[in-house]
C-alpha cells in the first residue's frame, strides 16, 4: 500500500466526517423556529423574583389567554416580575383521558380552548412591555392516552407487561419512559420551541421529582445553551437534591405542610428555622424555594384564608415567606380574598374579582419593598423567633432590616434583642422607630413590623450602663441584666456580653446570667459602635434544695413520681420517698422538673402519649414548663415546646399524659406541697438555741402557695409558749433566697 495514497485518504475521511457532524448541528438547529420578537433582557435574578401563578381556566369568564392579557396591569400592580401560566397545551379527549390541563395531548400547541399562538405571544409581549417574564407550565413525565406517540412511537412509553403504564397515580396521563434518548431529544425538542416560537422566559416543570436528576441536567444544560435567552427554571417539587440539577428554584411544599401550616394549627413558630435549613440545603449561588400560601393543587381542598384564619393572617403568612427566606409566591385570586376552593379540572369555578380590591395594596406593600430592599433579598439571617412570633434581622452590608410578625389570632409580645437595638424607619410608613433591648414589643393579632435602617441618620454611641449593678443568685438560676445605650436614639444599639469567669456565672448573647457554681464573676457589657463598657458582679452562692411533692386536683391521692422506666407514673402516699420529690429549676420564664431520685427531667420529647421522664439539659423545649396559677394553689403545668400538651391523669392509665387536657380539668391541676423530713421535732433544755429540725405536719403555713404576698406560720402551742426562737427563711421556686427571719 502506498502510504502517501493512506494518509491522503484518512485526511479525506476526516474531512466527510467533520462535514457530516457539521450538516448534523445545522440540522439539529433548524429544528427551532424562527426567534419570534427580542428576547426579553429584564428577567430577574433567581433571587429577585416575586412569582405570579396565572390560573388560566377560572382567571376569566372565557377562561382563555386574552381573560389574562386583560388583567396583565393589576398583575403588575401587586408588584410582580414573574408570571407562570399553568398548562396552555390541549389535552387529550379518548376514553382514558381527562380534560386535566397537565394530560397533554400536543407539546407543541396551543389548545383552542386558550386561544392562538398569536394570542400567547400577545401575552408575552405585553407582560415584557411591564417588565414581566413569562413562564410556561410543562410536564415532561407523561401524555394523553390519544396523543400521537402512542402509536408513532409505542417505545416511548413504559409498560406493564405488554400494556402502557399510568403516570403514578394519574390514570389519565400514559406514562413516558425518560431513560429513552428519543423521549428526552422530544422533550428538549419542545421546550426550546416555546422559547423561540413565543419568547417566552423559563419553566415551571410539574412533578418534578419524578424524573431522575441526570435527566432534570441533561434537559436544563440543554436550554441553557440558547445563550440569547436568560431562562428561569422552576422544579414543582420538594427534592432537595433538585438545585443540584441545575433548577433555579424548588417548590416550598417543606414550607408549607411542615413550618406554616402546623404553626397555623397551634405550633411553635421557634420551630421554623428547622424547614428553612433543610429546604436550603442543596442551595448554592443564590437557589431559591418558592413558598406559597397557597397554589392550585392546595385550592382544590382549602383557600388560604381558611388556612390562615382571615386576611391579616394570609397576608402575615405571605410576608414571613417572602422575607424570611424564599420567593414569594401568590395564586391567582388571593389578591382580592377569594374565598372559594377550585377543585380540579378547573373548569367549574370563575373568580370574582370584586370580591375585596382592597386586599391587593398588602400584597403589592411586600413585593414591592422586598424589591427595593437587597438585605431582605440576599441579605445573611438570624433568626429570634419565639413560640408565638417570627423575628429575625437580614442584613446585606450596611443595610439591616428587623422583621418581627405575630403568627397568632391573638395578642403576643417579644422581648427584644440586643441584635434589634437601635433607630429605624417603618419600611412601610417611613416613621421613626427606636428599639431597647429588654423591652417587651406587644403585636396585635397577626400584626407584622418591619424596620429598615437605609435613610436613617447616625447618631453615635455616648455611653452604656447596666442593671443592676450587682446581683446575688443561686446556682442554676438566672437573671436578667438590662442594657442602657446612651443616647436613647443612637443608631447602633447592639451590644455583646461575656463573663469574666464562665465556671462561675455565664451570659447570653441577650445578658441573662446563669449562676454555675459558687463565686463571683464580672458580667460585662460592650457596644458595637465606640465599644463603651459597663459591668456588673455576679455573686453566685449555693442554695439548699426545696423538693416538692407534685399532688393531683382530681385525685388528691395520687402525686406524680420516678421510677426509673423512662414515663412518668402517679401513686399515692409519697411520705420520705425521693422518687415523690421534684425539684423545680429556673431556665427564666419556665421551669425544669428534676426528680430528686433519679435526677432525671420530665419531658415530652418523644411524643409518647405519656410524659416521659430522661436526662435532658435546660436547651430543651420539651423539658421546660409553664406553672400557670388556677386558683387555691392549683396549678396547670404547661409544656413550653408544645403549648397544647399539660400535664394530667385524665385517662387513670398509670402513666402522666399529656394529650388533649382542657381548661377546667382538675385531672390536669397541681400543687407542689413542700416534701416531708424524716426526721422528728425535738426542743432544746438550752434557752435561745435554735429549733433546726420540725417535722412539716407540726408547724402549718397558710396559705399556700402565699397570695397577696402574705401568709401565716402557726406552730405546736408547747413551742409558741416556750420561748425558744425559730429561723424562718423564705425562698422562690428557684431557690434564690427572698428573706430570713
Amino acid at each position: 500500500m502506498n502510504t502517501s495514497t493512506f494518509f491522503g485518504n484518512r485526511k479525506a475521511v476526516q474531512f466527510i466526517c467533520s462535514f457530516f457532524l457539521l450538516l448534523l448541528c445545522l440540522q439539529a438547529k433548524a429544528q427551532d423556529p424562527a426567534q419570534y420578537g427580542t428576547p426579553f433582557n429584564g428577567v430577574p435574578d433567581r433571587s429577585d423574583v416575586n412569582m405570579y401563578q396565572v390560573h388560566i381556566r377560572p382567571y376569566s369568564a372565557s377562561g382563555n389567554l386574552q381573560g389574562v392579557i386583560s388583567r396583565l396591569n393589576d398583575i403588575k400592580n401587586l408588584g410582580v416580575n414573574v408570571i407562570y401560566l399553568m398548562p396552555i397545551y390541549p389535552h387529550g379527549t379518548s376514553v382514558k383521558d381527562s380534560p386535566s390541563p397537565y394530560c397533554i395531548k400536543d407539546f407543541k400547541s396551543v389548545a383552542t380552548e386558550y386561544g392562538s399562538l398569536a394570542d400567547l405571544r400577545s401575552l408575552v409581549d405585553q407582560a415584557h412591555a411591564l417588565g414581566m417574564s413569562v413562564m410556561l407550565d410543562f410536564a415532561v413525565n407523561g401524555t394523553s392516552w390519544d396523543h400521537p406517540w402512542i402509536t408513532q412511537h409505542p417505545d416511548w412509553y413504559d409498560y406493564n407487561g405488554s400494556t402502557i403504564r399510568q403516570l403514578a397515580s394519574f390514570p389519565d396521563v400514559a406514562d413516558l419512559n425518560l431513560n429513552n434518548a428519543s423521549v428526552k431529544s422530544a422533550i428538549i425538542d419542545a421546550m426550546r420551541y416555546w422559547v423561540f416560537a413565543a419568547n417566552i422566559d423559563g419553566y415551571r416543570c410539574d412533578f418534578a421529582n419524578d424524573p431522575s436528576l441526570s435527566f432534570w441536567s441533561d434537559v436544563i444544560t440543554n436550554l441553557r445553551g440558547i445563550t440569547s435567552h436568560k431562562l428561569l427554571m422552576f422544579a414543582e417539587g420538594d427534592r432537595l437534591e433538585n438545585f443540584q440539577a441545575g433548577f433555579d428554584l424548588n417548590f416550598g411544599d417543606k414550607w408549607y405542610y411542615d413550618a406554616i401550616s402546623p404553626i397555623a394549627s397551634g405550633t411553635s413558630v421557634a420551630q421554623i428555622q428547622t424547614t428553612t435549613d433543610t429546604e436550603y440545603a442543596f442551595a448554592t449561588n443564590g437557589q431559591q424555594v418558592v413558598r406559597y400560601t397557597s397554589n392550585h393543587d392546595v385550592l382544590g381542598n382549602t383557600t388560604a384564608l381558611q388556612r390562615f384564619g382571615s386576611h391579616a393572617g394570609v397576608v402575615a403568612n405571605y410576608l414571613v415567606s417572602g422575607y424570611m427566606r424564599g420567593v414569594p409566591f401568590l395564586t391567582s385570586g388571593q389578591e382580592v380574598d377569594f374565598n372559594q376552593t377550585i377543585p380540579w379540572p378547573y373548569q367549574s369555578v370563575k373568580i370574582n374579582w370584586s370580591t375585596n380590591p382592597s386586599a391587593a395594596l398588602d400584597f403589592a406593600k411586600v413585593n414591592n419593598f422586598r424589591t427595593s430592599s437587597t438585605a431582605i433579598r440576599r441579605g445573611s439571617m438570624t433568626n429570634y423567633s419565639n413560640t408565638n412570633v417570627c423575628a429575625f434581622t437580614k442584613i446585606n452590608g450596611s443595610e439591616k432590616v428587623i422583621v418581627m410578625v405575630n403568627l397568632r389570632n391573638s395578642t403576643s409580645t417579644f422581648t427584644i434583642p440586643s441584635g434589634f437595638a437601635g433607630a429605624y424607619k417603618d419600611a412601610y410608613s417611613g416613621s421613626s422607630v427606636t428599639l431597647t433591648s429588654g423591652n417587651t414589643q406587644t403585636l396585635s393579632p397577626f400584626q407584622y413590623i418591619v424596620l429598615t435602617n437605609v435613610n436613617v441618620a447616625t447618631v453615635a454611641v455616648t455611653g452604656v450602663s447596666v442593671s443592676p449593678a450587682s446581683v446575688s443568685l443561686n446556682t442554676g438560676s438566672s437573671t436578667q441584666l438590662t442594657e442602657t445605650v446612651a443616647p436613647a436614639n443612637a443608631s447602633n444599639k447592639n451590644v455583646t456580653w461575656s463573663s469574666s469567669n464562665s465556671s462561675v456565672a455565664t451570659v447570653s448573647s441577650s445578658g441573662v446570667v446563669t449562676g454555675v457554681s459558687a463565686g463571683t464573676a464580672t458580667i460585662t457589657v460592650k457596644t458595637q459602635d465606640g465599644n463603651k463598657t459597663a459591668i456588673s458582679t455576679i455573686t453566685v452562692v449555693t442554695p439548699s434544695v426545696t423538693y416538692y411533692n407534685i399532688q393531683n386536683r382530681w385525685h388528691p391521692e395520687f402525686y406524680l413520681f420516678d421510677d426509673n422506666s423512662g414515663i412518668l407514673k402517679y401513686g399515692a402516699n409519697p411520705g420520705t420517698n425521693t422518687s415523690y420529690q421534684w425539684e423545680r429549676i429556673s431556665t427564666g420564664s419556665f421551669v425544669l422538673l428534676k426528680n430528686r431520685s433519679t435526677g432525671k427531667y420530665m419531658h415530652v420529647e418523644n411524643q409518647t402519649g405519656s410524659v416521659q421522664t430522661g436526662a435532658t439539659d435546660a436547651t430543651w423545649y420539651s423539658a421546660q414548663w409553664s406553672i400557670s396559677a388556677t386558683d387555691n394553689g392549683w396549678n396547670y403545668i404547661i409544656n413550653r415546646w408544645q403549648t397544647s400538651e399539660w400535664v394530667h391523669l385524665e385517662n387513670l392509665t398509670g402513666n402522666a399524659q399529656y394529650a388533649g387536657a382542657q381548661n377546667g380539668w382538675y385531672s390536669a391541676q397541681w400543687k407542689f406541697v413542700a416534701a416531708s423530713s424524716s426526721s422528728k421535732m425535738t426542743g432544746s433544755s438550752e434557752k435561745n438555741d435554735l429549733i433546726t429540725d420540725v417535722k412539716d405536719k407540726d408547724v402549718e403555713i397558710y396559705p399556700n402557695p402565699v397570695t397577696n404576698g402574705e401568709f401565716y406560720v402557726k406552730v405546736p402551742q408547747d413551742f409558741s409558749s416556750s420561748n425558744e426562737k425559730a429561723l424562718i427563711t423564705i425562698t422562690d421556686f428557684s431557690g434564690r433566697n427572698l428573706t430570713t427571719n
